[in-house]
C-alpha cells in the first residue's frame, strides 16, 4: 500500500510541480471536484483513507481540508465527514478549438492561421477565431467566455506578453476545468503553460552579426517592448555587439508599444521618427523590429532625402507581403517560419487534448530554430537583397 501512496503522490507531483505535499492534495481534489469526479454534496474519501492513498500524514490532509473548506469548496460536518460544497457545472466537449490572435488580419496571424487548419480540420475540429486588437481587457472576455464554452482546447496569442498577466486567475480556472492551453508567438512571465514560439534571438543575432561583418559598428535599434518577441530580438541585437567588442550605446536604442488607444499610433510614430532624425546622423545601419514598422520608416527616410541603404542600411524581420508597399529587394528580412509555427502549436495542443499522459513533465517551452538554410542566407548575404 505504501508503494502504491508513493507513486500516486510522485504522480500528483509532477503533474502539479515541486508545492508542500498538503497543497497537492488541495489541488488533486479541486481537479476531481472540478472534473466531476467528485460531484456537489458528494462525501469526499475520509482522512485515513487519503492518508493510505498518498502516503501522507493526517495533519498534511487536514491542512489541505482546512483550505478546501476556507475556499468554499468543501463542507466539513464533525462525525460525518467532508462533502462537495461547490457545484460545478461540467460540459461535455466538443470538437472546437478556441484562437486569440492579437489581430487576426495582420501578415503573420493568416499564415499561422493556415497551419492551425492544416493540423485541425483533417482531424474533425473546428476553429472558434477572436482577436484582442491588443486590449487586456478583450483577452479577458475571451478568456470567460471560453470557461463557460464547450471547447476542447485553446491556442492563445496573449495581450503585452512582455508584462505580467492580471489574468491568473482566469488561466488557473482553466487548468481546473480541465481546457488545456498552448501560448503561441509569446508566453507570459507568470502563467506556467506550453508555448510555441521562433528563436527570434537567434534570428536578430546573426542579423547583427552580418551587420557588423559588413563594417557596420554603429547599429541602431527599434524594438517593440511589450511582446516577448520584442525583448529577445532586442537580446540577440546586443548579444552581438557584445561578442565582436561594439559598445552598447542607449542612444541608438528605442522602444515602442501597442495598446490599442485611440490616437496612440499617431503618438508613437512621432516619437519613432524623432528617434530616425537622431540615429540617421549617427549610425550606418538600423534593425526594425518587424516590418510593419519598417514600412513606416523606409517611406520616412525617403521623405527625408535618406537613401537606403546608401546613407543608411535597414533590416527587418518577417519577409512579409507588406515588403511591397516599398522596394523590398533594397531591405532585407529575415522569413518567420509562420505556417510552421501555426502546425508546431496545433499538433502540442492535440497531445493534450487527445494523449494528455504521453506528455512529459512540466510545460513544454518549444522554440523553433532559425533553419541551417537561413542561417546560411544571412551569413553569405543573400537574403532577399544584395545589400547585406
Amino acid at each position: 500500500c505504501s508503494h502504491k501512496g508513493a507513486f500516486l503522490m510522485n504522480k500528483t507531483q509532477t503533474e502539479y510541480g515541486k508545492l508542500p505535499k498538503y497543497k497537492i492534495l488541495y489541488k488533486w481534489i479541486t481537479d476531481q471536484i472540478y472534473n466531476g469526479t467528485f460531484k456537489y454534496m458528494e462525501k469526499l474519501p475520509s482522512e485515513s483513507e487519503l492518508c493510505n492513498q498518498f502516503q501522507i500524514s493526517r495533519q498534511t490532509v487536514r491542512n489541505a481540508f482546512q483550505e478546501l473548506e476556507t475556499d468554499g469548496l468543501i463542507s466539513r460536518s464533525k462525525g460525518s465527514g467532508s462533502f462537495v460544497a461547490k457545484e460545478v457545472e461540467v460540459f461535455q466537449k466538443e470538437k472546437i478549438i478556441g484562437i486569440l490572435f492579437t489581430n487576426v488580419g495582420n501578415y503573420i496571424s493568416s499564415k499561422i492561421l493556415t497551419g492551425f487548419e492544416t493540423v485541425f480540420y483533417p482531424k474533425g475540429y473546428s476553429l472558434l477565431l477572436e482577436q484582442s486588437h491588443n486590449r487586456l481587457e478583450n483577452e479577458s472576455l475571451f478568456l470567460k467566455k471560453m470557461l463557460n464554452s464547450k471547447v476542447s482546447g485553446l491556442i492563445i496569442e496573449s495581450v503585452k506578453s512582455s508584462l505580467p498577466s492580471p489574468y491568473t486567475d482566469l488561466y488557473e480556472q482553466l487548468r481546473l476545468h480541465h481546457i488545456p492551453f498552448v501560448f503561441i508567438n509569446n508566453r507570459l512571465c507568470n502563467v506556467d503553460a506550453p508555448s510555441v514560439m521562433w528563436d527570434d534571438e537567434k534570428a536578430s543575432y546573426l542579423m547583427t552579426k552580418r551587420l557588423i561583418q559588413k563594417g557596420h559598428t554603429k547599429i541602431a535599434g527599434l524594438f517593440r517592448f511589450d511582446e516577448t518577441q520584442g525583448l529577445n530580438r532586442y537580446l540577440g541585437y546586443i548579444k552581438a555587439l557584445k561578442d565582436f567588442n561594439i559598445p552598447i550605446q542607449e542612444d541608438f536604442i528605442s522602444w515602442y508599444g501597442l495598446s490599442g488607444q485611440k490616437e496612440e499610433s499617431k503618438r508613437q510614430f512621432k516619437n519613432i521618427d524623432l528617434f530616425i532624425d537622431d540615429i540617421s546622423i549617427q549610425c550606418s545601419a538600423l534593425i526594425c523590429y518587424n516590418d510593419h514598422i519598417a514600412c513606416h520608416v523606409v517611406p520616412y527616410l525617403a521623405s527625408k532625402n535618406i537613401s537606403v541603404p546608401e546613407d543608411l542600411t535597414v533590416i527587418s524581420f518577417d519577409n512579409s507581403n507588406v515588403t511591397k508597399l516599398y522596394d523590398s529587394t533594397r531591405v532585407p528580412s529575415i522569413n518567420h517560419p509562420k505556417e510552421k509555427l501555426g502546425e508546431m502549436a496545433a499538433n502540442l495542443l492535440l497531445q493534450y487534448i487527445e494523449a494528455p499522459t504521453s506528455i512529459p513533465s512540466g510545460h513544454p517551452q518549444i522554440i523553433f530554430p532559425v533553419s541551417k538554410e537561413q542561417e546560411l542566407t544571412i551569413l553569405n548575404g543573400t537574403i532577399n537583397s544584395d545589400f547585406l
